[in-house]
């Protein structure tokens, strides 16, 4: 699946997205879910992020890194979806970026419902060196 012809400020979350490993230790998993990875995202459409990584602690409990997405950015909301934490910003250009926070285990298999519907609705992954997410899919998306 491709992720070409997105509109720029989307393009750009998706490139920071991309930046997270480099300054954040620990992240072993980044993908795109939702609209913008089954290409049907609209001009209101948020961006949804799952971000996996080795101690999710560090990224919820320090929220510095959430500047890459738009120094300024807001903070909107936080979620919590048992192994996923969501944390919510809007840029100034009234983008909302949904930034789902879990450790690994969130894409251990067998999935649970909530994870298999987050994949069966759209995945692009942005970065996955372990193999996660393409397991996963592997799993719930088989065709």
């Amino acid at each position: 699946m491709s992720l070409d012809g997105l509109p720029a400020n989307v393009g750009e979350v998706l490139d920071a997205a991309r930046l997270l490993p480099r300054l954040v230790s620990g992240v072993v998993g980044i993908a795109v879910v939702g609209s913008w990875a089954r290409a049907a995202g609209r001009a209101d459409s948020d961006v949804d992020l799952v971000v996996l990584a080795n101690e999710p602690s560090r990224l919820l409990d320090d929220r510095s890194w959430l500047t890459i997405f738009g120094s300024e950015a807001v903070l909107v909301g936080e979620r919590n979806f048992g192994l996923l934490q969501e944390r919510r910003l809007r840029r100034p250009d009234a983008l909302e970026v949904e930034v789902g926070v879990a450790g690994a285990e969130w894409a251990a298999l067998p999935p649970d419902s909530g994870t298999a519907r987050v994949v069966r609705d759209g995945v692009h992954v942005l970065f996955d060196p372990e193999g996660l997410f393409a397991e996963l899919i592997r799993v719930v998306r088989p065709d």
